[in-house]
């Protein structure tokens, strides 16, 4: 065999890594997809949360560019509706208004999937905006 040949083979394997690694982040995904739906709902796109009977349909936040937009420039939210916002990691995470045109409600809710705090956040109307840290 050939440095040329063994060459060729390496990259072939390289190539099969590299799939076989793209399927099992597919398949991870696919879990917490799962995961998220059995806890929140049907519709992955709009899942229903509820508590004691009341349910809010919420949008999900997963990516870094979903939870950034967040819900900036928007004028109305409809009743009982919101963001969930899934993050990779539990930890406590702040939030800003900043491009955010209506006061919203914001609730922490652990790994347990219970709600350890609710606060009000009013609109940024000038910089800089204020952080709403869930810790304080």
């Amino acid at each position: 065999m050939d440095l040329h040949s063994t060459k060729k083979g390496m990259k072939n394997n390289n190539k099969h890594i590299s799939l076989v690694m793209i399927a099992l982040g597919c398949l991870i995904l696919g879990i917490i997809t799962y995961s998220i739906i059995k806890h929140f709902g049907k519709d992955a796109s709009f899942p229903q949360v509820c508590k004691e009977g009341i349910c809010f349909t919420v949008e999900l936040a997963r990516t870094k560019a979903e939870q950034e937009l967040g819900l900036m420039n928007r004028s109305f939210m409809a009743e009982k509706s919101g963001m969930l916002f899934i993050f990779p990691e539990s930890n406590l995470y702040a939030f800003w208004m900043k491009k955010t045109l209506i006061p919203l409600d914001m609730l922490r809710i652990d790994d347990t999937l219970h709600v350890v705090r609710v606060m009000t956040a009013q609109p940024c109307v000038a910089d800089p905006c204020a952080i709403y840290n869930p810790e304080i």
